[in-house]
């Protein structure tokens, strides 16, 4: 297995590298039920005071990835397919495709990523602590066959003790080795789209530094979730979908999207977040466990052999929640 802390600095480095795109408004139509939610992530100056990103603008809003700005994020509908040069296809066949973006991204650690790819690291003095921003723990593997398609069950936890304007996710993912050009991530995200209550929505995230997400849904406390991400056929994956389901209710949202690359690297549960400077603004159920972990071949094959691998991203830094991670071949359990 090559060694986790040198394949994650190759993928903030392959993000960096590259340029972004911009993308329009996806003139969808939603659900009388959601009529009334925001389906923008979730923008800076929604953190508290304290926890909010130095040098990022407030106007930016929190993903899975990073900071983006709003201009710089888009929303695929259900029935819309990305395809690998960034074009959206509608159910009728038309395509569209956004214009380039000009505004810079800031990564996980404040690292400023310009349009034409080029960056620069965040002063010292500039970064505000304790807080933490970007991956905290999770169980990962190299593959040495192609993935075709990955599962996983898990349930929504209890909100946060404290609810400060933190944004916590939860996710099983893919990405290619051994260069990483994007995620496949269903996600399940606390106060992620501007408000306190938890929301699924799959993403991928980040060619040409573009991050792209279905839905929002609205989930509840306590149900169980499926996350689904695999090859539209059997030995053909040109094309897959990114299905986060709630089990309990049945909802669901997909993501049809183009993978950009085989997929390696296999993230069997994750969590992350943003503008946390205090372990209860963690769910306050803890662990969480992602159960009936399947992780198949391109054949639709199930691999037999999980060999996950503790991760702790976070590091030393604080604050410190007495993070475990703990697995089987077919579970990740996440402590905090």
């Amino acid at each position: 297995m090559k060694p986790v802390t040198q394949l994650r600095i190759s993928w903030k480095s392959a993000c960096a590298l590259v340029a972004m795109t911009v993308f329009g408004a996806c003139g969808v139509s939603f659900a009388a039920e959601n009529a009334s939610q925001s389906f923008t992530p979730k923008a800076v100056s929604e953190f508290a005071t304290h926890a909010r990103p130095q040098g990022v603008p407030t106007d930016y809003v929190v993903t899975p990835n990073g900071f983006f700005s709003p201009s710089c994020v888009q929303r695929i509908a259900e029935g819309e397919t990305l395809h690998a040069d960034g074009s959206i296809e509608s159910a009728n066949g038309m395509l569209r495709k956004p214009t380039a973006c000009t505004q810079a991204h800031y990564r996980f650690d404040g690292t400023r990523v310009e349009a034409n790819g080029s960056f620069s690291m965040p002063p010292i003095s500039a970064v505000r602590k304790p807080t933490i921003n970007g991956w905290v723990e999770d169980a990962n593997y190299d593959s040495s066959v192609n993935i075709g398609k990955l599962v996983a069950t898990w349930k929504v936890p209890s909100t946060p003790t404290n609810q400060s304007g933190q944004t916590d996710y939860f996710f099983p993912g893919l990405e290619q080795l051994p260069t990483v050009e994007s995620i496949l991530q269903p996600v399940l995200g606390y106060d992620a789209f501007s408000g306190t209550i938890w929301t699924l929505s799959s993403w991928n995230c980040c060619v040409s530094g573009t991050t792209y997400y279905s839905g929002p849904i609205n989930v509840n406390v306590g149900d169980t979730i499926l996350g689904t991400t695999q090859c539209k056929a059997a030995n053909s994956c040109s094309t897959w979908t990114i299905t986060s389901k709630d089990v309990t209710t049945g909802k669901s949202t997909t993501l049809t999207t183009s993978p950009y690359g085989n997929l390696l690297w296999v993230f069997g549960g994750v969590m992350e977040v943003y503008g946390v400077s205090s372990c209860n603004e963690l769910p306050a159920s803890s662990p969480l466990t992602y159960s009936s972990i399947a992780v198949y071949n391109t054949a639709f094959t199930k691999i037999s052999s999980t060999p996950w691998g503790a991760d702790y991203p976070v590091g030393s830094t604080s604050p410190q929640c007495s993070y475990n991670v703990s697995t089987t071949s077919s579970s990740v359990t996440l402590k905090y």
